[in-house]
């Protein structure tokens, strides 16, 4: 014969209102409007180029927005970006790092549409005139630079744009350090007192060249006054040079 125990009643009363209590518990929903670009640099080739169009672009506090510098004029062009972050003062680091890496101008600018703060270099009106600066970032370490297409800055008198031509140069020096080079070619302009020296990168090495020849033999009637100053080995090199409108 079963004894009915009341303290078993009231412990199944205890539970029976306990569950029924419990508060309900449910997960935040994740948000999905985190800032990210619209691309994955990762999945580039070397030899690709990734042409997009810039969202509205707006230049933080380095630069006054809307403000173009005197002598020049805003134009649609290419320009090369090597990074993008969330914090402006990130950004803004990093555009001085760029600025003593690359002789081309480097810029910062913040795309409203995915909050990041683009760090970008160069000016070309065309993505392949700002091909070799792409390689040269890579070279530096920025692997995921890319070309793309935006505002650029260029003169605004036609008189002090110079014009790029198929032509001849003279190598002095060439190495796998910039450093290396940047002192060669110091040193050149200090030799030869001449401002048309050039550091150009071709991976995997740094080139220092000289002039802007228009034919071979000018660049070979050259050559003499740069063994007279220290160069034994200068040879003539076929590449594009700068020409000023006649």
């Amino acid at each position: 014969m079963c004894v009915f125990d009341p303290r078993h009643l009231l412990i199944f009363c205890l539970l029976s209102a306990a569950s029924c209590t419990a508060p309900r518990i449910e997960s935040s929903p994740v948000a999905t409007g985190s800032a990210r670009e619209e691309f994955d640099p990762q999945t580039l080739r070397d030899d690709d180029f990734l042409l997009k169009p810039s969202s509205d672009l707006h230049t933080p506090s380095t630069r006054a927005a809307g403000i173009t510098p005197v002598g020049t004029q805003q134009t649609q062009g290419y320009r090369v970006q090597i990074g993008a972050v969330l914090d402006q003062g990130r950004a803004e680091d990093l555009h001085k790092v760029a600025r003593t890496q690359f002789r081309a101008p480097a810029y910062v600018f913040h795309d409203v549409q995915t909050r990041l703060y683009k760090i970008q270099i160069g000016n070309g009106e065309t993505a392949k005139d700002v091909g070799h600066l792409r390689a040269e970032a890579k070279g530096l370490g920025y692997r995921e630079a890319f070309v793309v297409r935006t505002r650029i800055e260029v003169s605004s008198d036609p008189v002090k744009r110079p014009s790029k031509i198929q032509g001849y140069r003279l190598q002095i020096f060439s190495a796998s350090s910039q450093q290396a080079a940047d002192q060669a070619h110091a040193k050149a302009r200090q030799a030869l007192q001449r401002d048309d020296i050039y550091v150009e990168f071709e991976p995997p090495f740094f080139k220092v060249r000289i002039g802007n020849f228009r034919s071979r033999k000018s660049a070979e009637a050259f050559m003499k006054t740069v063994v007279a100053s220290g160069y034994d080995t200068p040879f003539t090199v076929e590449t594009m040079i700068l020409v000023s409108p006649e």
